[in-house]
C-alpha cells in the first residue's frame, strides 16, 4: 500500500491553525482553504482562512500564511503575501514564520498591514524584552521567641506550654498565638495594598505583635512574628504558548512559570530566594502571595515534643505554606 507523503510544513500549519481557532470562537476558521484568484480567476491555496466580524458587525477575511523554513523571511517573501492577500481580496494579512523575520521584513510589514507572527508552544521564549514578565512571589514564616521566663518544673516542653489557658473559658496560648500571627499576616497585607496603591511595587511587610497570659502569677510574654520569605523564578524557566506579533509587539496566548510547592520549605525548583537587597523593580511582573494556612497547626506538628530549655537562644521557627492570594 502506498501511503501519501505528507505536505512538508503541514504540521506548522496545523498547530497554528489549532491557535487561530482558540482565539474567537464566533470565528469561522478554516484549513487548507480555497479561494478564487482575482487575478487569473483560478482556485489558490491558502494554509489557513478566516471569517469574522469586528464588533460583531463589519465582516472580516484575514489569510493566515505559514512558513516552516530555517532561515528568517525576508522582504521578498512579504512582498510575495503581499500579492497574496491583494488577489484573495482577503481585508488583513497574517504571516507566520518558524524562524522568525528581517528587521526589514517587519518594517516592510508593518508598511503594508502585514501581522508578523511567531508561535511558541513549550519553548524557551525568544521575544522582545517588551513581553517578559518577570514573576515573584512569596510566603509567610512564623518565629516564636520567649521574652520572660516560662521554664517551670509543671512545663517543659513546647506542647505544654501551647496548652496553657489564664482560665478556663479563655482559649489555649496556641489559640493567643494563631491569632496573633493572623493578624501580622494582615498587616503586613494591608501595607503592601497601601504601597501599591501610591504607585510602589513591594512585597507584604513583615510584622511582630507580642502576646501577653499569666503564668503562676507572673506575666508571660511570647514575640511571635510573620515573616515573608521572598522567591523569584528564574527566567530560563518561563515558557510561552500562544503567538507574538513582532509587527504591533502583541502577544496572546499563555505565560506559564514554574510550579509552586505549597507545601515544602521553599516553593521548588525554578525559584531562588532573593534577599532584601536584591530585590528588583521590575516593571512588569507577577507576584503570587501565599498566605491564610492555620499557623496552629504547623506548630503544633513542629514544636509540641521539643523542650523548652533546648531553644537557646529561645527561638523557634517554623516555616508553613497557604492559600494563593
Amino acid at each position: 500500500m502506498n501511503r501519501r507523503k505528507e505536505r512538508p510544513g503541514r504540521k506548522f500549519e496545523e498547530a497554528v491553525y489549532a491557535f487561530a481557532k482558540t482565539l474567537d470562537p464566533a470565528a469561522e476558521v478554516l484549513f487548507d482553504h480555497n479561494v478564487v484568484d482575482r487575478d487569473t480567476g483560478e482556485s489558490r491555496q491558502c494554509d489557513v482562512w478566516i471569517n469574522a466580524k469586528f464588533g460583531g458587525h463589519w465582516t472580516q477575511s484575514i489569510i493566515v500564511s505559514c512558513k516552516d523554513h530555517k532561515r528568517k523571511l525576508h522582504v521578498g517573501d512579504i512582498g510575495t503575501f503581499c500579492d497574496e492577500k491583494r488577489a484573495t481580496g482577503a481585508t488583513m494579512g497574517v504571516i507566520y514564520s518558524r524562524s522568525g523575520f528581517t528587521k526589514p521584513a517587519i518594517q516592510k510589514a508593518r508598511a503594508n498591514q502585514i501581522s508578523c507572527c511567531c508561535l511558541y508552544d513549550n519553548e524557551p521564549s525568544r521575544l522582545p524584552d517588551s513581553v517578559w514578565l518577570e514573576q515573584f512571589a512569596c510566603k509567610p514564616a512564623v518565629r516564636v521567641t520567649m521574652r520572660t521566663g516560662f521554664i517551670t518544673p509543671q512545663i517543659t516542653k513546647w506542647g505544654e506550654l501551647f496548652e496553657l489557658r489564664n482560665s478556663p473559658s479563655d482559649g489555649t496560648l496556641l489559640d493567643a498565638i494563631g491569632q496573633a500571627f493572623s493578624a501580622c499576616e494582615a498587616k503586613g497585607l494591608e501595607t503592601k495594598n497601601e504601597l501599591t496603591r501610591a504607585g510602589m511595587v513591594t512585597f507584604p511587610a513583615n510584622w511582630t505583635m507580642e502576646v501577653r497570659f499569666d503564668l503562676h502569677g507572673s506575666n508571660g510574654i511570647l514575640r511571635v512574628e510573620c515573616i515573608w520569605k521572598k522567591y523569584r523564578a528564574k527566567t530560563e524557566a518561563v515558557l510561552l504558548r500562544g503567538s507574538y506579533c513582532l509587527s504591533d509587539g502583541l502577544f496572546k496566548g499563555t505565560i506559564m512559570g514554574p510550579s509552586i510547592d505549597t507545601w515544602g520549605p521553599s516553593l521548588g525548583e525554578g525559584w531562588e530566594q532573593l534577599q532584601p537587597k536584591d530585590l528588583p523593580r521590575p516593571s512588569n511582573f507577577i507576584l503570587t502571595i501565599l498566605s491564610g494556612t492555620d499557623v496552629r497547626e504547623v506548630l503544633r506538628n513542629a514544636l509540641s515534643d521539643k523542650p523548652l530549655r533546648s531553644s537557646s537562644p529561645k527561638k523557634i521557627k517554623a516555616r508553613f505554606s497557604g492559600r494563593q492570594n
